[in-house]
């Protein structure tokens, strides 16, 4: 009675899935079942290797971005399949507070509602500061959940929280003690709206329209002349100490040494040379500005003859001091320039003006012009700290994925600056710094003092300003485990396994926490870095809240599921590239997890009531089906495929061996062709074998996917036979348990290639789906021949065809057919049903084959293409072209039996 019903394919099991794939249905389920099985909560003392990595911290002055998704997406790859390769996985999230670019987001919603943040008492802004950080938190983590990502929440950290500031202050105190902490006057980024210094990170830099003013600075001796100035800030002449010139330009050899008077001061300088002036830009002699630009500061700092100037611009950018006549204290830079302009013009110091594009430095945070200043900060020296990680990089004890940022993380790392840390604003922790009122020393502690410890004074002044925002975040690796206290995560998950950034951060996050790991703890922070690129949109535009082009990504959730939109962001744009992200590549992610949820509800009626999960794969003999050989083999490459482009730190790679293999290899061929068996038309053996093939690679198919769709692979395998509570908890399937069948892969190339041709054939024709023509095939080979004639009844059914004859070499095809040439050998399809249009659909063949072979071509004909791409690529163009050559005349032959049949006909 089983075996009858076995034949006649009826339903074994009902089916347990909705006939539609809806994500709102499933994903706040599983989501719910991971965290009450605590599913990604790490082990406190792991006994054996472990895969560990932190996730960067995101500000708090928003919400999460689609790159913030891109990155916890690859995150969560490979999280989750280590989890599942049985390594104990800690994956630590976090939040950052984000000091500057938080006040000015609070400050600017105060000020939308009438509220100045700067009149606030101290209170009351640090209250404003932490109800934004409050909201917006609740927000980040909302989202991180509903993306799904298999973060610990036990060991959820913040970077004001208690043990982040111990850190923080440990590591200040440790390196002020190395000598690698010092106060001092250096140039800095000042914001003169926000009123403090301003990392490199927030300055953006941006072509814009000024304008360029000559202006002569005559001979102090009175002699006619003088030497011609070009500058775009005569603002700053006030606090001129020089002119420079080239010391090989011709045209100020008799300069050199001479003094000239500094317009609108009263004040005389000298003419120096300096290596630094530019000879190109105005005139080629350049005033030397010491307190307002970094380079006059460097040409300065080379000539011990000039003058110490003082501070001409304060704080918020207006003029001040001594050196600035009265007339201008008080007025601010632009109003200042349009002073001074008219005023040189009046004295007839200004030659001439002329527009002038130049690049401005503006503050990311305030958009106001940066004003290079001369200030007196805190600074960490960076050269003793950047010298082992250099050399980490360099013998692969870091590695960076793309290797081809190396050379630019090379190149900045050589060439690296002080760090200033100190930043005026109100939002951040203090630095551990007081000063003692009565013999004016510094007491730095990690502990606040409550007296000087040489004089015994208890009056002490904190000092003022608070730490960058990057110095908390340099510690994170080691901070968010417990650091500087001995925890059990700290021994046990440091060093961390690999860190996945935007590349955006790599000098001013990723190399100081490699500096940081190497200075506190010896040892590198983790072993490997991945940069994933910048999403844009299908405009080419990089997504930004400016251009309302970057949508919360709550919202596409809520719209299209968390699973299509974590493998939208993995497929088919590389991760490591910018390319675009939108509409369509959301779209296809949708089709696909559609046709993988058909493909379960196709295979769940032909799997027996209370089967066994599969524990290993289908022992199959010399006769089993083709098709049942075929797809095992294409299972264990396709696992092999995804484990190394994983372990390459290509999760494309990987999301894309996976698609290919369920679109097409799973679901349009092998379902296809194995359906007679599985309705049990080929006898009870044959569907056993086919149904125990497609339970088994369905089911490792699910674990492999699941690291990149969780909530949908989680569910689809729940409705098969499985062993386990969780899919995220499963083991990982290993690639070398399906056989490798190196025959079947090549005997079902031409199977399906006939498949392919003959189907095209039918639809240049024109033919209704009712109409079964009749086929002919000359095979190119014997074993071809041999592979088609075992094959013949697949392809009929498939191809809609009957009967399909195979023809010798020499035995001459029927004189009314529709042709196509293919590597298989010839297709033939009987004339009245392929119509005349087949003419037609070769000539199209034959335009987009020549326009292809024209491409290639030219490729090769390209001297830059042959010198830079590897030898395989170039042999691989080559053979591109004679097979394009062979293909199109063969399809030039065939044209001209189509035009002697048609005049027959």
């Amino acid at each position: 009675m089983r075996a009858a019903r076995l034949r006649e394919g009826c339903l074994l099991s009902a089916p347990t899935l909705p006939p539609r794939f809806e994500a709102k249905e499933i994903e706040g389920r599983w989501q719910e079942a991971w965290e009450r099985r605590e599913a990604f909560l790490a082990p406190q003392r792991p006994q054996r290797g472990v895969f560990s990595l932190v996730l960067p911290p995101p500000n708090v002055t928003g919400i999460l971005t689609l790159g913030h998704m891109l990155g916890d997406t690859v995150m969560d790859v490979l999280a989750r399949q280590h989890r599942m390769q049985q390594s104990p996985t800690l994956w630590v999230p976090g939040l950052d507070h984000a000091g500057l670019a938080t006040q000015v987001e609070v400050r600017r919603q105060l000020q939308k509602e009438g509220v100045s943040f700067d009149e606030l008492p101290a209170e009351a802004q640090l209250a404003e500061l932490v109800r934004w950080k409050d909201e917006h938190e609740a927000r980040i983590r909302a989202q991180t959940r509903a993306g799904g990502f298999s973060v610990d929440w036990s060991r959820y950290r913040y970077t004001m929280d208690a043990e982040a500031a111990r850190a923080t202050r440990e590591a200040f105190v440790r390196l002020y003690r190395a000598g690698l902490i010092y106060r001092g006057e250096r140039m800095v980024n000042w914001d003169p709206r926000l009123k403090t210094a301003v990392s490199d990170l927030e300055v953006t830099h941006r072509e814009e329209d000024g304008v360029l003013d000559y202006v002569l600075y005559p001979w102090a001796d009175g002699t006619p002349g003088g030497v011609e100035v070009a500058t775009v800030r005569p603002e700053t002449i006030f606090g001129d100490v020089a002119v420079a010139v080239h010391p090989d330009d011709p045209r100020f050899h008799d300069a050199i040494g001479r003094n000239v008077v500094i317009p609108l001061t009263g004040r005389t300088g000298p003419v120096i040379a300096d290596s630094a002036v530019d000879r190109a830009f105005g005139a080629g002699a350049l005033k030397i500005t010491p307190r307002n630009d970094p380079l006059d500061r460097e040409i300065f700092l080379r000539h011990s003859e000039l003058p110490n100037p003082p501070e001409i611009l304060d704080g918020s950018g207006h003029l001040v001091g001594d050196w600035v006549p009265r007339a201008y204290r008080g007025l601010d830079r632009d109003a200042a320039r349009k002073a001074v302009r008219t005023d040189l013009t009046t004295e007839r110091f200004l030659l001439r003006s002329e527009p002038f594009r130049h690049s401005v430095a503006r503050s990311e945070r305030s958009e106001a012009v940066i004003e290079p200043r001369l200030s007196t900060q805190w600074f960490v020296r960076m050269g003793p700290l950047a010298a082992p990680v250099v050399e980490a990089v360099k013998r692969g004890e870091i590695r960076i994925h793309p290797a081809r940022w190396e050379l630019t993380f090379f190149r900045w790392m050589e060439g690296i600056q002080d760090w200033c840390i100190s930043r005026q604003i109100r939002w951040g922790h203090p630095i551990p710094v007081d000063r003692c009122r009565s013999c004016g020393k510094e007491v730095v502690a990690v502990e606040a003092p409550v007296a000087r410890p040489h004089c015994g004074s208890r009056e002490l002044e904190k000092d003022p300003d608070v730490l960058d925002t990057w110095f908390t975040s340099w510690l994170w690796p080691f901070a968010a485990l417990g650091w500087p206290e001995p925890t059990a995560d700290l021994e046990h998950y440091y060093p961390t396994s690999v860190l996945v950034t935007g590349r955006d951060i790599m000098f001013f996050w990723v190399a100081r926490m490699m500096m940081s790991g190497y200075f506190f703890l010896n040892t590198r922070p983790f072993s490997d870095i991945y940069f994933t690129g910048m999403l844009r949109d299908e405009r080419g535009r990089r997504m930004s809240k400016h251009l309302g082009n970057s949508p919360d990504p709550l919202d596409v959730i809520h719209d299209r599921g968390a699973d299509t939109l974590r493998f939208a962001l993995v497929f088919p744009n590389p991760t490591d590239e910018d390319g675009p992200f939108g509409g369509n590549a959301l779209d296809g992610a949708r089709n696909f997890l559609t046709k993988l949820w058909n493909v379960v509800r196709f295979a769940l009626p032909y799997v027996p009531p209370g089967a066994s999960p599969p524990v290993a794969a289908p022992r199959l003999g010399p006769g089993s089906a083709l098709e049942n050989r075929w797809l095992l083999s294409r299972a264990r490459r396709t696992g092999e495929e995804v484990d190394a482009a994983l372990s390459a730190f290509e999760p494309t790679r990987a999301a894309t061996v996976l698609f290919g293999f369920v679109w097409h290899d799973l679901a349009d061929r092998y379902v296809e062709i194995a359906k007679e068996a599985l309705l049990g038309r080929k006898g009870e053996t044959a569907q056993r074998e086919a149904t125990e093939v497609l339970g088994f690679v369905l089911e490792r198919t699910l674990r492999r996917l699941h690291p990149f769709v969780p909530h949908v692979t989680e569910e689809l395998w729940h409705a098969l036979p499985h062993e386990g509570d969780l899919l995220a908890l499963a083991p990982w399937p290993p690639a070398d348990e399906a056989p490798l069948d190196p025959v079947a892969e090549i005997e079902m190339e031409p199977v399906l290639e006939a498949i392919h041709w003959l189907r095209n054939l039918r639809a240049e024709g024109g033919l209704a789906a009712d109409r079964i023509p009749r086929a002919w095939i000359r095979p190119s080979g014997s074993e071809v021949a041999r592979v088609l004639s075992a094959e013949r009844a697949t392809i009929e059914r498939l191809a809609k065809v009957r009967p399909l004859t195979l023809l010798r070499p020499e035995e001459p095809p029927p004189a009314e057919v529709g042709s196509r040439v293919a590597p298989l050998g010839e297709c033939f399809l009987e004339r009245a049903a392929a119509t005349a249009g087949n003419a037609t659909a070769l000539e199209r063949e034959r335009e987009t084959l020549s326009a292809l072979l024209r491409k290639t071509e030219a490729r090769l004909g390209d001297g830059g293409f042959r010198s830079r791409a590897p030898p395989e690529v170039v042999r691989e163009a080559e053979a591109k072209v004679a097979d394009l050559t062979a293909r199109i005349r063969r399809i030039d032959e065939h044209l001209k039996t189509e035009g002697s049949g048609a005049r027959d006909l």
